[in-house]
């Protein structure tokens, strides 16, 4: 399937194209000759935040996002806040570009191995939820919801609208019974929130940076992932609960559906699937662990010794070194690394590099943020803190770049937060999970224009779903953050 991205900027109006590209440059380049809309925001930090908005623009407008991350870079290396060099080493050598790299090198190869295609068939076809439909298409959505969280959204999205395909064909149905057009919407809700939950192999761990960076403490990566799969799993419950009554699906066609049979072993994983399905699982797990670890222990000490960069780039290593019965590597790097966006590793490159200049005294931006935001919210209780932050993020994530706007709330959220005195593992969780929640339009996310190219799907029916999904978190995410702060505090 073609990029559906890449399709609407060849379609783009040139004129419009190009008047996108100029206006943008000239704001990334000119921002710091504008005058500052406030005392205590500096030349320099008009330029820091034209190279921000001017990026984001690109990032949402005319596709890609190598050539305008790299454009960045040298536009905030004239900003007068670091030299081009400067942008450069503190970009593309952060320490997170080198282990997003090694984790998008061993998820590819799993991805490339056919494992994630066999882990979702067996899921689907156990007989224990075959003939129950409710339970049937919760155990489907989990399945992609599962394998995504190991892998990427975007590959599992197409897997899973092939295997649905197949289902309607199965049962004598077209793509345009309600429940399949509903089941290829809630697909990539339900992948994308797997992605989310482990934030170290996408862009939401660059907002885990600059959330550390903006608020003195670094995130709290194992909590992050025990709420945000909880919070997951109840979405995707009550998204299954409601098909019947708010979106008048008929389980007829799935209450039939009998998946046909396997061979035996067909589905099994071979030794190269299951050792890079284990190095990937082991590798997260001890990167989460690194968030608990305390005392002088001989294992406590190597992992703080190794870090993240040492844990990812030794299970790489391991993978390249095991070689499978024909000789080859498990893990053929070269191979592998065709395979790989270099999207997301500039982004979370400029991304942690733009965020930690808008932060900076120099700028001026945070002083401006508690002046104006804190006395408005200034003895408000948590629940109303969340609230704001949490439907504003949402508001503006389906308007703009997810990461952007994800970039943009977290020095704004963070003085109010610190101001209500909120426990800011919470905070964190709340600001960067929320700023994922892009589904509605298609500019809000990668996987937003991927709905809107499938000719099953109409504007209306995707609009309506996505708008439900969003709905759903900001009423769930208002009543579980504040109680989560109130419990951890």
């Amino acid at each position: 399937m073609s990029n559906p991205k890449a399709a609407a900027i060849k379609r783009q109006n040139p004129v419009v194209y190009y008047a996108i590209v100029v206006i943008c440059v000239a704001i990334m380049f000119l921002g710091k000759y504008i005058t500052p809309f406030a005392p205590e925001i500096t030349p320099v930090g008009m330029g820091v935040l034209g190279v921000f908005i001017g990026v984001v623009i690109l990032w949402s407008s005319v596709g890609g996002s190598v050539w305008p991350s790299i454009l960045a870079i040298v536009a905030l290396g004239c900003t007068g806040f670091s030299t081009v060099t400067e942008a450069i080493s503190s970009s593309l050598g952060a320490m997170m570009v080198f282990n997003i790299l090694c984790i998008c090198a061993m998820t590819s190869g799993l991805t490339a191995s056919g494992a994630d295609k066999k882990m979702a068939h067996w899921l689907i076809t156990r007989k224990m939820w075959i003939g129950k439909p409710y339970l049937f298409t919760f155990v489907f959505l989990f399945a992609f919801f599962l394998i995504s969280s190991v892998t990427f959204a975007m590959a599992m999205i197409f897997i899973c609208w092939t295997i649905l395909r197949k289902m309607a064909d199965e049962v004598g149905v077209s793509m345009r019974h309600r429940y399949f057009v509903t089941m290829t919407i809630y697909a990539v809700v339900a992948s994308s929130l797997g992605e989310f939950v482990i934030p170290i192999k996408g862009w939401q761990y660059a907002l885990c940076n600059i959330f550390a960076g903006a608020s003195g403490a670094p995130a709290n990566i194992g909590l992050y992932i025990l709420v945000t799969f909880i919070i997951g799993i109840v979405m995707m419950i009550i998204m299954v609960a409601v098909m019947k009554p708010l979106f008048k699906v008929d389980f007829t066609p799935i209450a039939n559906y009998r998946p046909k049979e396997v061979q035996p072993g067909e589905l099994r994983l071979n030794g190269s699937q299951l050792a890079i399905l284990i190095v990937l699982i082991v590798s997260m797990l001890l990167s989460i662990f690194t968030n608990f670890l305390t005392g002088e222990g001989a294992f406590a000490k190597a992992m703080t010794t190794l870090g993240l960069p040492g844990i990812f780039g030794i299970a790489l290593v391991i993978l390249c070194i095991i070689k499978t019965k024909e000789g080859k590597p498990v893990l053929e790097f070269t191979k592998v690394m065709g395979g790989i966006s270099w999207s997301p590793i500039l982004l979370v490159g400029i991304a942690t590099c733009l965020s930690s200049a808008l932060t900076n005294e120099a700028c001026g931006f945070m002083a401006f943020f508690s002046r104006t935001l804190v006395p408005l919210l200034a003895g408000k209780s948590a629940f109303v803190v969340y609230a704001f932050v949490i439907i504003v993020a949402c508001v503006l994530t389906n308007v703009a770049s997810n990461m952007g706007i994800g970039m943009m709330m977290i020095p704004i959220a963070v003085p109010i937060f610190q101001a209500a005195g909120c426990n800011m593992n919470v905070a964190a969780i709340a600001v960067m999970y929320t700023a994922c929640f892009g589904f509605i339009l298609p500019g809000a996310a990668a996987v937003s224009p991927l709905m809107y190219s499938n000719t099953d799907l109409t504007k209306p029916e995707i609009l309506k779903t996505t708008t439900f999904a969003v709905v759903l978190y900001i009423i769930i995410g208002i009543i579980v953050f504040p109680v989560l702060d109130m419990l951890l505090r």
